[in-house]
Formats: structure tokens, C-alpha cells, sequence
């Protein structure tokens, strides 16, 4: 029943951002000062242009970036656990390097403590990966019945390395934490999942991603669930930040390939909202996009906006 929580659940972009311009414009967030490590331009407190005449390509290189990063986390990861096959100790990395990994769990809980030292792994897609820093996993089994279980965990980096394909300097530092919840009978599994994050940042070369008092829960049964979202998501790409929420959560059917109810909000500098179904008020059959209190666009269904709303 468990279900594996990895960083790239952070991934909260969903077509809504679409409206974002790639520029920054000035102005400052001041409702979340969390300090950060690697924004050494300070996107954390540049607004957005949010409008209906924007350009699509610093969404979709900020889409990417997310994307690309959080897979390059997740081939470490594998990687990483593959060679240590379970057992606490010093093992050599596959390319060079040492990587020292304590594991402290019991039964059914796990907890590994990693410290890498110009650890180089040989990853799939990008090439060998030079590492130092720590990592660490915990899931903890919180509890249990026959018929339900719950978990409660996080997972953290600091990490600093190369890719030595292109000489990209890596930076990775934050913690993702989460809270779990099923119960199932003889026809239906239900379940509640809380993802949390106060501050993450990824940077790979010139390219930089941020993500700052995110909370994503989901909860419903597998037929049908609410999911509701919030959080600040920084970028490079599109030059500072945008704040995300959903005032009304989303109501996701397995039947449907369209929320049939809910609203994403966006605001930096301007606001936009998606809102789907029921939450259209009749604007809409499936989409509306509003920017700034007007309509913009209406949709038949999420096929033909060209994306699938990210859960």
C-alpha cells in the first residue's frame, strides 16, 4: 500500500503557468523572507508579469529545468542505494569517490544517513556526476491495522558536485516532508497525502530553481479525490517568482481527464486563475482562464488547452 514519495512531487506547475511572462519586472515579495542559499540574483523578489500577451518560453524552460533536475535527483538516488545494497558502511562509487551510508531503521522503518566524498556516478542521461555532501531518508511507519497505515517522513540534501559532461556546477540543499494515510476494504482504497516543504533550491550552471512554504494535499479515495496546493516557485527562467494556490481545491474523478471543479491561482506582479468545471460559472465547459478579473480563454476540455493539470 505504501505509496513512495520522491522530491519530484514538488514539481506543482500546472498549465496555469502557461500565463506567466519569461521576464522579470521588479517589485518584491515581502510575505515569505526564507533565506536561500544559491539565489544569488535574488528571483526570489523579483515579480512576474502575469498577462494574457505573454511568451511561452521561460514557462516551458522553467517546466524543464523542474523536470530535468528532479530526474538527475532521482538517477543519484538509485544509483546510490543500488551500490550499497542495503548494508552500513563505506562503499566506493562506481566512477570514483567513497559514499559512507548508515542505515538506523528497524522493521519496516527506514532511515539512512548518506555522506559523500568526490563521489562520481555514472548516471544514464547525463553522464558521470562528481558529488560531495550529505543526504538523508526517513519514512517511519506511524500506524497500522488491518486495515489502514499511515507514515510520516522526509527526505533531505546538501549537496554540492559537477557534471563532469559539461562542467555544470550542482547545487542541491532543502527537505521535503510528508505525512501518509490509507485504509482500504474488499472494494474501495481511500487515502490522505500531505507533502510540505519550508525552502528547496536546485541550481545546475545558470539555471535555477526554487520552491518556498509548499504544501500539496491530496485526499479522496481512488474513484474520486481533492487535491489543493500552495506554495512560492522560483526560477531563472521566467526571472523571479510566482505564488501558487488553489482557493477552491480540485475535485479529480477517475472517470474524467479534467478536474470537474476547483480554481488555480497564480499572483507576482498581475493574477490569473484557472478554473475548471463547476468553478467556471458557466464561462466554461471544462477551462476558463482569467487574468486579472477578465476572461481570456475558454475550453471544451483539457485536451485541446494542451495539458493535463499536474497532481
Amino acid at each position: 500500500m505504501k505509496d513512495q514519495t520522491f522530491v519530484g512531487r514538488w514539481i506543482v506547475i500546472s498549465g496555469a503557468t502557461f500565463l506567466v511572462a519569461c521576464g522579470g519586472s521588479g517589485g518584491g515579495d515581502e510575505s515569505s523572507k526564507v533565506t536561500l542559499s544559491y539565489d544569488t540574483e535574488n528571483y526570489a523578489e523579483k515579480g512576474v508579469e502575469i498577462s494574457s500577451n505573454t511568451n511561452l518560453d521561460g514557462v516551458f524552460a522553467l517546466y524543464d529545468d523542474l523536470n530535468e533536475g528532479f530526474d538527475l535527483v532521482e538517477d543519484i538516488r538509485t544509483i546510490l542505494i543500488s551500490q550499497s545494497g542495503g548494508v552500513s558502511g563505506t562503499t566506493n562509487c562506481d566512477a570514483g569517490g567513497t559514499a559512507t551510508v548508515k542505515y538506523a531503521g528497524e522493521g519496516w522503518n527506514d532511515d539512512e544517513v548518506w555522506e559523500l566524498t568526490d563521489c562520481v556516478v555514472s548516471t544514464y542521461d547525463y553522464g558521470d556526476v562528481f558529488l560531495n555532501g550529505s543526504y538523508r531518508y526517513v519514512d517511519t511507519l506511524t500506524g497500522e491495522s488491518d486495515t489502514s497505515e499511515s507514515w510520516k517522513g522526509f527526505e533531505s540534501f546538501n549537496v554540492t558536485g559537477e557534471l563532469k559532461r559539461t562542467g555544470e556546477p550542482l547545487r542541491l540543499k532543502g527537505r521535503a516532508d510528508w505525512d501518509q494515510a490509507y485504509q482500504w476494504d474488499n472494494t474501495t482504497e481511500s487515502g490522505r497525502v500531505i507533502n510540505t516543504i519550508d525552502a528547496f533550491e536546485l541550481r545546475i550552471g545558470d539555471r535555477y530553481v526554487a520552491i518556498l512554504n509548499a504544501e500539496t494535499r491530496l485526499e479522496g479515495t481512488e474513484f474520486d479525490a481533492e487535491y489543493a496546493m500552495s506554495g512560492k516557485l522560483i526560477g531563472s527562467a521566467i526571472g523571479g517568482y510566482i505564488q501558487m494556490s488553489t482557493p477552491t481545491p480540485l475535485a479529480i474523478s477517475d472517470y474524467e481527464n479534467c478536474p470537474t471543479a476547483g480554481v488555480i491561482r497564480l499572483s507576482s506582479d498581475g493574477a490569473a486563475e484557472v478554473r475548471y468545471g463547476s468553478s467556471a460559472g458557466g464561462t466554461a465547459t471544462a477551462v476558463a482562464i482569467w487574468v486579472d478579473g477578465q476572461i481570456v480563454e475558454s475550453y471544451d476540455d483539457c485536451s485541446s488547452v494542451g495539458f493535463t493539470p499536474v497532481y
